[in-house]
């Protein structure tokens, strides 16, 4: 064919026709181009067909103009399909802690639009009517195991948001009680403080008037001021009950947003040049609406959001796509828990006019429908977790939901406590005012009125100490989860430690009701142990005085030496001249050294006379109890002692019996320990 071409070379290709050969030629052409493309090249199936990025997907306002751009899946609905129904916010048990932040037009997330709707497991069989791809026969089983254990992580997840929230807001939280307030005081100061507390004032001018005779004029005017000091203040307390208890809250409240806009948090506000609602032509799917780029969430709400899409939702993703951080999780993840939830402004539209009902499943329903069939084409290992294949796999995420949220929540949750805790002591405090103080204005019993000033002061102090320690928390939970860097074990694991960290920081602050020092309250709860002390202190006690008796004797032994002495020198003395002989048959013979003149009386002993010296008998004991041996031999007594009086002997016997009596209190004190330990098992 090309020969002939060759051959006429005046003829052109538009003018010449083609003959039958030329046309199968090109034909046959063709198809080999084809058939080679087909198998050499990438198939452009495999690309999005909605022509969006990753993060067009995961803006609310554009996913679905994305997902309509998908290709259309047959709207035949079986019972067996696995399309999931939307839930709503409030539902299942985290629902139970759920509450609409009622938000205006701007910035929101997961847990400030949802609430704790969508957290289940999918089971997704198109094919179930014909049995094509049958799923195995424990996924049921397993998705529902699956489904327990994240109901238990948003149980969690739910209390702590709850509490927080309820910490910040205390006008939500305590706006039941004003009534009761209000009312309780009232009575308790028309019923208790008017009556009692006149007999009270009798008492105190009773008592001034005693101090007058004494002169004590200081005394007199610090006792009057302070009763005067005290009918003021209940008076001023039981006259306005309300604003007494608000004016603490506002006080803490204050403090604890301005604590956490400064180390909570942080705003997710977006520069009006940068926000795409903010431009007059926005792209893809966008509004036109300058509001919806401020971030008007309070730094509860935004903790909230933090905790909610790191616990809940990327488990949810694991379970559902078999990650979290891949493209496709990344891509359809958002849309896919958009049409198994409820915002809360569709469930109020629904509650409202409940005729959208069907329009507003059936756009879910769709979606989703389609989501899943682009899924199956584009990651089909993630299509077998979205269909349920993956059971064991889920199990594990639904195990990791529940550690991760205790992780989280344990420090959130008690730190919101004890802030709660502060506020219900504020108006503890009101309605006891009136009560104590009736007593109080007498100045000599007013330490229950100047402790109950001291437990609110302390609570103030105190709960922004530990509001400020909480914030810090959140950002750095905050900080740690939005780290991607991270992955998901150690970042659950640096907040289980950042937790830990800020608990055994902020030891000293959690005792709520005193700035330092015991507890009142601890004293009251370790009432208990009275005998723990009752018998160290009796100990002591025994110790001083075994050693005050041992230093008794030694210093009653000094006093009676000279008494001793001239009892030895009466018994040893020499007799008188012509008498028959020795005194005793025990004493000396005279010495002929000292010759005495004949005729002259023998001289009287007296305390001046020279003592003769000491015999080396036996000596007398020293007291009752002393049972020590003497050896003649030597002078000595058995344990070396030179003389019944000596000092290390004597305080050798202090020492034993000073640990006889140790011993004896250590035994007892053992024992009532273990009697304790006992009660407090039982």
């Amino acid at each position: 064919m090309i020969a002939r071409l060759a051959r006429h070379p005046g003829l052109s290709a538009a003018t010449r026709p083609a003959t039958r050969r030329e046309r199968r030629v090109v034909l046959l052409l063709a198809v080999l181009v084809t058939a080679t493309a087909t198998l050499f090249f990438p198939s452009p199936a495999q690309a999005d067909p909605s022509h969006c990025t990753i993060a067009q997907w995961q803006k609310p306002d554009q996913w679905r103009e994305c997902a309509k751009k998908l290709p259309a899946v047959s709207s035949t609905m079986n019972d067996c399909m696995g399309v999931p129904t939307p839930a709503r916010p409030d539902s299942g048990f985290g629902g139970w802690f759920a509450a609409n932040p009622k938000l205006g037009p701007g910035i929101t997330d997961l847990y400030s639009k949802y609430g704790y709707a969508g957290y289940t497991y999918p089971i997704y069989n198109p094919d179930c009517a014909s049995g094509a791809s049958p799923l195995p026969s424990d996924a049921s089983a397993t998705t529902t195991i699956a489904n327990g254990e994240l109901m238990v992580a948003t149980g969690i997840v739910g209390a702590a948001n709850a509490f927080r929230e309820r910490a910040y807001e205390p006008d939500k939280m305590w706006g039941w009680s004003d009534k009761l307030v209000k009312t309780a005081t009232k009575a308790v100061y028309q019923k208790v403080f008017s009556i009692f507390g006149v007999i009270t004032i009798a008492v105190v001018g009773l008592y001034l008037l005693w101090r007058s005779r004494q002169a004590n004029m200081s005394d007199a005017l610090t006792t009057a001021g302070w009763a005067v000091l005290v009918m003021v203040v209940v008076t001023a307390v039981a006259a306005w009950p309300l604003v007494s208890a608000h004016l603490a809250d506002s006080t803490l409240v204050t403090s604890l947003g301005i604590v956490h806009d400064a180390v909570g948090p942080q705003s997710k506000t977006i520069p009006l040049n940068k926000c795409e609602n903010a431009k007059p032509n926005p792209v893809l799917g966008a509004t036109h609406d300058p509001r919806l780029c401020y971030d008007h969430r309070p730094p509860a709400v935004r903790a909230g959001d933090t905790a909610t899409e790191a616990v809940l939702y990327n488990n949810w993703l694991r379970g559902t796509l078999g990650s979290a951080t891949s493209d496709t999780a990344k891509r359809y993840g958002r849309v896919l828990y958009d049409s198994g939830s409820l915002t809360w402004q569709e469930a109020a539209l629904i509650q409202k006019d409940p005729s959208q009902r069907n329009k507003i499943f059936s756009t879910k329903a769709d979606t989703f429908r389609r989501v899943a069939q682009e899924i199956k084409v584009d990651d089909p290992d993630a299509y077998n977790y979205l269909q349920g294949k993956e059971g064991s796999a889920r199990i594990g995420a639904g195990l990791i939901s529940i550690i991760s949220a205790l992780a989280f929540g344990f420090f959130d949750i008690a730190a919101s406590l004890l802030i709660i805790l502060g506020f219900l002591i504020f108006r503890w405090a009101v309605v006891a005012i009136p009560v104590i103080g009736t007593i109080a204005i007498l100045r000599p019993a007013s330490a229950g009125f100047k402790r109950l000033i001291n437990i609110v002061v302390a609570a103030i102090f105190n709960i922004i100490i530990f509001g400020a320690g909480a914030s810090i928390y959140l950002f750095a939970v905050d900080i740690i989860m939005n780290t991607a860097s991270l992955p998901g074990w150690l970042q659950i694991t640096l907040v289980w430690l950042c937790g830990i960290v800020g608990w055994l920081l902020l030891r000293p602050y959690r005792r709520i009701t005193q700035l330092g020092g015991k507890s009142p309250m601890g004293e009251i709860a370790n009432i208990g142990s009275w005998h723990k002390r009752f018998f160290s202190d009796l100990k002591g006690v025994a110790i001083g005085a075994a050693g005050a008796a041992a230093l008794g004797d030694v210093e009653a032994q000094d006093k009676d030496e000279p008494k001793r002495k001239r009892a030895d020198q009466t018994k040893d003395s020499v007799p008188p001249a012509g008498s028959e002989g020795p005194v005793g048959t025990d004493s000396p013979p005279p010495s002929a050294d000292d010759p005495a003149p004949a005729g002259s009386p023998t001289p009287r002993p007296t305390e001046e006379s020279t003592p003769e010296p000491e015999r080396r008998g036996t000596p007398a004991p020293a007291y009752a109890g002393d049972d020590r041996v003497w050896v003649p031999e030597t002078g000595r007594y058995a344990d070396g002692s030179e003389d019944r009086r000596d000092l290390s002997y004597t305080v050798g016997q202090s020492e034993a019996a000073l640990s006889a009596d140790a011993s004896s209190f250590e035994r007892d004190f053992s024992r009532h320990q273990g009697a304790d330990a006992s009660r407090s098992r039982n």
